[in-house]
């Protein structure tokens, strides 16, 4: 250190500063190393800070602390450099247990071996977004699939990559919230206000901490954390549509104990209010008649987030964590659609569910704990989450329905416990957890359905010279509903010297069958089809197995970072839905005369990658990014007809309805003097999810801000692209069918430009 120091002195020295800290805000004692012109190494103090002095030039930076991940960044020494460092405490629930260094972090060089990202709470903040569905459609690997309507009262589930929203798991700090109905959740009301930041990690990455059990990826949902000082925060909000909203937080630390507080209501009338429409319905005596009725989209939300944390030492913390949701949306807009799509006029004929509330809980409490165990830290942690949904309909009999329409409650208990130890950048990891699942659904099943499963890993990664970063992970599942599943992955990472880094991953994985898949009913209990076709489930399901690569490239030139990947999943035994062609109804009578069921058959292929790049020029900070996504069947039986999960259509080697191949976005944002602005463009080709041709959307905000008051104004869908009330039956794109002509597909609809105020007080 003292020849560092001296060799500086004569050559003109540069000074480098900062504070080490939990990602709670606790100052942290820690160990600094920089390696570049020259090499120094200095320990933070008490509170956290270190400073060094070295020659200018460009460092790497490596920080660890017993009991915390290691972070690892590059900076261009000046003098005066100051940086943030956050260490996440092991054991907290986030995706990738991986540092974070502060400078600008929007360009920094990805190391992981996977594409991953965070979408940070400031820009969320940034474009007035209260929803996190809203966030995640700018990522052109998200497929956003609307199974009922494009209405923001809609269900709205997302996948990662491939078709199949069972693929991907949605967590809460690392809690999955999947249900095991459909296997996914319904993101469109989950608000955005109780969140620190989303995760996104696609493929199976070593580094990852879930499970093999993804395929597309995950999307982790980051809480509120504590801060080291103390934070309020009230918004209060208006807008169009009868919108408004009130939101409280408060953030903050008292000696060792953090608390993380969120609450807030939400309330919209809807673009669709009080709309009269005639609907035919069945009349109980083999004939129908029309039925005057009234349809809307109103949308109510409460959210309640507590999250503690008490520190029994550095590296000895315990907390906890719950969440509540409770929604009630009037799903009557996206359920219904008129006869003609040209006449939408009030009273006009209507077909669908007529009016139908939907009401949606979320339950989550996890409780963990880390502490020191030998020369290693033990992270243990408990959760309990439940997903209920209860729809009420006032025409039981109007028309069908999907398995997003039925009452159920899912409840899932998890147990995990992990060893890690960490030495400089090197970590090596022990764990096993156990879940069980139970899946209540009166609408579907006579009894409750249940599962147990357990995992074991083991998980190691570390440099192996002074460029090359390996991890390895190595995970044996065992679920009671279809068996053991042994996978692997493995990734390295090379730096080529300047500046660059390149990414090679591969690994297996698998998506295990849904308990509403599995089960059995007697045929007697089936509703026919008009082809007198029952859909039931099957018990010799087996799981989906897949096999990925991944190939990346990231560089960083002064204020411009590229970064380039390509992916290729090949998945085995996909489920598929089983459908007898040529069945039809005796004699015209509607009666079960044969079943459709979830089979295992053929091979799927999912293929793209991804180029993005990150700019900065004074206070403005630009993104775009274009993505592409193949996704599509290679071998497949002709009585194969429909994914279950996703309802896509399927063709041998045709893309997968509803997944654009191309999509594209762009981010702007300027802050500088009070003033801030923001905008996104979100551009998706055809083959989308709303069954539209191509198209492209534009959300933007525009605030100032006066010491602790900020007014915003945000607007969403500002190009008005594919907007209106209903859904145009039959009048979307085409999709191309094996021997006969392409099917006709309903339109979906978005809503039109709308604007909301937002006035925050911190």
């Amino acid at each position: 250190m003292l020849a560092a120091i001296v060799f500086a002195a004569a050559v003109g020295c540069c000074g480098i500063s900062g504070t080490v800290h939990s990602a709670d805000g606790a100052p942290l004692r820690a160990h600094v190393q920089l390696a570049g012109p020259s090499r120094a190494a200095v320990d933070s103090d008490a509170n956290g800070r270190f400073s060094a002095t070295v020659p200018a030039g460009a460092y790497r930076i490596t920080i660890v602390s017993p009991g915390y991940a290691a972070a690892q960044t590059d900076v261009v020494v000046h003098e005066g450099e100051r940086i943030d460092v956050a260490l996440e405490p092991l054991g907290t629930g986030r995706l990738r247990e991986i540092g974070r260094v502060i400078v600008d972090g929007r360009l920094a060089v990805q190391r992981t071996t996977v594409p991953s990202r965070e979408i940070s709470r400031a820009e969320l903040d940034a474009l007035g977004y209260d929803r996190v569905v809203e966030a995640l459609a700018g990522i052109p690997s998200v497929k956003v699939t609307r199974p009922d309507s494009g209405t923001a009262s809609a269900t709205t589930v997302v996948s990662l990559r491939g078709p199949d929203p069972s693929e991907t798991r949605i967590s809460l700090d690392g809690q999955p919230l999947n249900n095991a109905n459909t296997g996914d959740l319904d993101l469109a009301s989950f608000p955005s206000l109780v969140l620190s930041a989303v995760d996104v990690s696609e493929g199976l990455g070593p580094e990852d901490r879930a499970g093999t059990d993804t395929i597309g990826g995950e999307i982790n949902l980051v809480s509120l954390r504590p801060t080291a000082t103390p934070r309020r925060t009230l918004r209060l909000s208006a807008g169009s549509f009868g919108a408004s909203s009130v939101e409280l937080n408060a953030t903050g630390r008292v000696s060792r104990f953090g608390y993380a507080l969120g609450f807030g209501s939400a309330h919209a009338v809807g673009y669709v209010h009080d709309y009269p429409v005639t609907l035919q319905v069945p009349d109980g005596n083999g004939g129908t008649t029309n039925v005057g009725t009234r349809i809307g989209s109103a949308t109510a939300l409460a959210t309640g987030l507590v999250n503690l944390s008490y520190d029994f030492s550095p590296r000895s913390t315990l907390r906890l964590r719950t969440l509540t949701v409770d929604g009630r949306r009037d799903e009557g807009a996206a359920q219904t659609a008129p006869v003609d799509p040209t006449n939408d006029a009030p009273g006009a004929a209507f077909v669908g569910s007529g009016p139908e509330t939907s009401a949606l809980s979320v339950r989550a409490t996890l409780a963990s704990l880390t502490l020191p165990l030998g020369a290693g830290t033990l992270a243990i942690a408990s959760g309990l989450s439940s997903n209920a949904t209860a729809v009420t309909r006032m025409l039981p009999d109007a028309g069908a329905f999907s398995p997003y329409d039925l009452s159920l409650t899912d409840r899932l208990a998890t147990t995990k416990a992990e060893w890690t130890r960490t030495a400089g950048t090197t970590s090596f990891s022990l764990g096993a957890q156990t879940r069980s699942e139970a899946l209540t659904s009166p609408d579907q099943f006579v009894t409750t359905q249940r599962e147990h499963a357990t995992q074991a890993w083991v998980r190691a990664s570390g440099d192996v010279g002074p460029r090359v970063r390996i991890g390895a992970s190595l995970i044996s599942s065992h679920w009671s509903s279809f068996g053991t599943s042994t996978d692997g992955r493995i990734g390295i990472a090379y730096e080529d010297g300047a500046g660059g880094t390149l990414r090679f991953a591969a690994g297996t994985g698998f998506r295990a069958p849904l308990l509403a898949e599995l089960y059995t009913l007697p045929v007697a209990d089936l509703a026919p089809d008009a082809n007198c076709v029952g859909a039931n489930g099957n018990p010799n399901e087996r799981a989906e197995h897949a096999t990925e690569y991944e190939l990346g490239y990231g560089k960083r030139f002064g204020s411009t970072t590229v970064d380039a990947t390509a992916y290729r999943t090949n998945l085995r035994d996909p489920i598929e839905n089983f459908y007898p062609l040529g069945t039809t109804c005796p004699n015209g009578v509607s009666t079960v005369v044969a079943q459709a069921f979830p089979i295992n058959v053929g091979n799927v292929v999912y293929q793209g990658g991804s180029l993005r790049l990150a700019h900065r020029f004074g206070p403005w900070f630009a993104t775009a990014e274009y993505g592409v996504n193949a996704a599509y069947p290679t071998s497949l039986p002709d009585v194969v007809a429909a994914n279950p999960t996703s309802g896509s259509d399927l063709v041998v080697g045709q893309q997968f309805a509803g997944i654009p191949i191309q999509a594209f976005s762009l981010g702007l944002r300027y802050a500088h003097a009070g003033m801030h602005g923001a905008a996104n463009v979100t551009a998706k080709s055809a083959n989308n999810e709303l069954a539209q041709g191509r198209f492209a959307t534009l959300d933007a905000a525009l605030g100032k801000t006066w010491r602790h008051v900020d007014l915003t104004l945000a607007g969403t869908n500002l190009t008005n692209a594919v907007s209106g009330r209903f859904t145009r039956l039959g009048l979307g794109t085409p999709y191309p069918l094996p021997g006969s002509a392409p099917a006709p597909r309903d339109a979906l609809e978005l809503e039109p430009a709308a604007l909301r105020l937002i006035l925050t007080i911190r």
